[in-house]
């Protein structure tokens, strides 16, 4: 699996905290299944200076493991606001993932999207089942051209009720591209597997394939992510559809 979010560069935000910690983490994503992490450490000034040599020497601990370490970077929406370019995409690609901070939408959230459009990037928001409170708010982040990660603890009910119901809420709707770790450390781990079978078992093996495999790959592919047709094995049923 292919985990577009987690924080398991050592010392350089609140993940990892040392290269000893950064290898459970490594231990814990190869038991899930995971073979493609994107090292995406909370954006400072230092930690841009840093990550690169950080990345490469522990991908030499992640080799053994058989598992690929690709640059990222999560961007807080503030610094966004003042960012022009050099900005840390995911895997060099065009897409950036924003942390938005807030549950409400800033007034000139369109005009700090519109501008990164132009200078090639695309936007994935980061767990904005953590943050946002209604689905007006998906709809108008949508409407800008967003795309969305979910986070799989959230999924789980590992969040709490109110990330669950939100979650749940994202992923009926179609406001749901990615689903990521945000791992942390052994304790906050990945969770990805288990997320793959409550996922399959609720939304069927389709949807689950699409926002765990497809999208990801499609990201390090430089293409936009998918949504075919989805239904779930409850008791709802959605049809989601963006090309």
């Amino acid at each position: 699996m292919i985990d577009i979010h987690c924080h398991i560069l050592p010392g350089i935000d609140d993940g990892a905290p040392t290269e000893t910690a950064a290898l459970e983490m490594l231990k814990c994503a190869a038991a899930d299944g995971v073979d493609t992490l994107f090292c995406t450490p909370h954006f400072s000034n230092d930690a841009a200076e840093k990550m690169d040599q950080i990345r490469e020497k522990l991908q030499e601990k992640a080799d053994a493991l058989g598992i690929k370490l690709l640059p990222g970077m999560e961007y807080q929406y503030s610094y966004l606001t003042m960012a022009k370019n050099n900005l840390c995409s995911l895997a060099e690609s065009t897409y950036l993932l924003v942390d938005l901070e807030t549950p409400i939408l800033l007034p000139l959230i369109a005009e700090v999207f519109f501008n990164l459009e132009r200078l090639g990037y695309q936007i994935i928001v980061a767990h904005p089942e953590r943050y946002l409170k209604d689905m007006d708010s998906c709809a108008e982040l949508f409407r800008l051209g967003v795309f969305f990660q979910l986070n799989a603890d959230s999924i789980l009910g590992n969040n709490g009720s109110v990330c669950y119901k939100m979650a749940k809420q994202m992923i009926e709707k179609g406001y749901c591209h990615y689903i990521a770790s945000d791992a942390h450390n052994s304790q906050r781990a990945f969770h990805l597997t288990e997320c793959r079978k409550f996922l399959t078992k609720r939304y069927k093996k389709e949807f689950t394939e699409l926002v765990m495999d497809r999208n990801p790959r499609r990201l390090l592919s430089q293409l936009p992510p998918q949504s075919p047709s989805v239904k779930s094995s409850g008791w709802f049923s959605r049809i989601f559809n963006r090309d």
